[in-house]
């Protein structure tokens, strides 16, 4: 099993001329969920190799392959606790994985710079909050392919749409609570960044139209 974002060497020594390796990635959150539930058991922070497999758990691991390879035959549920049950087993044999610290991250950066959206928040001063230099910051977050401007732009747009959506709020005044001086800058970013709403929903296109 191989959680998201962990790197490996995997060195095949074939058998008879033979070498078949199965892969199963469980999603981030049932890895949080049974980290959660198996607090006492140590996270791994490496890749670990199990030399011998207890037939039961062996089995658990080929239906949750089994599940995955069969997915449309079977509810989502049963699928995912397939994978679950895996999880468990090697809870029991004191092996975990750990959260993918890269995502906690990113939500990290999301949840404080949503605190204050009016603030001009620098990347220099959100890496001091989190307690890493701004080059780290933005080493982490480009592993995951983004950078700390998408992700306050993301933050700030998304805050934008649910203030659009539910409130009665001018155009204006959702700019400025979200951190732009500018209603003309805000319509364009939004334009930008919900390019689909606006073309297809004329709510969108005739509310940001009439404050650019």
């Amino acid at each position: 099993m191989v959680p998201t974002a962990l790197a490996f060497d995997l060195v095949s020594t074939p058998v008879d001329g033979e070498f078949i390796a199965t892969l199963l990635s469980p999603a981030p959150h049932l890895i949080a969920a049974i980290a959660a539930e198996y607090a006492d058991v140590p996270a791994l922070c490496d890749a670990w190799a199990i030399r011998d497999l207890e037939p039961d758990l062996l089995a658990s691991f080929e239906r949750a392959v089994t599940a995955h390879a069969e997915a449309d035959l079977l509810p989502p549920k049963v699928a995912e606790n397939r994978v679950r049950d895996v999880l468990i087993w090697l809870a029991h044999k004191g092996l975990r994985f750990g959260p993918d610290r890269r995502a906690d991250l990113a939500q990290r950066v999301r949840t404080l710079v949503a605190q204050d959206l009016e603030r001009p928040w620098k990347a220099q001063e959100v890496a001091a909050r989190v307690a890493m230099s701004e080059a780290t910051l933005r080493r982490r977050l480009a592993e995951q392919g983004l950078s700390f401007q998408q992700l306050l732009i993301d933050v700030r747009m998304t805050r934008a749409l649910a203030l659009l959506q539910v409130t009665d709020l001018p155009i204006g005044q959702i700019a400025f609570s979200v951190g732009y001086d500018s209603a003309s800058r805000f319509a364009a970013r939004f334009r930008q960044r919900f390019l689909v709403q606006i073309r297809s929903g004329c709510f969108w296109a005739h509310a940001l139209g009439a404050s650019a």
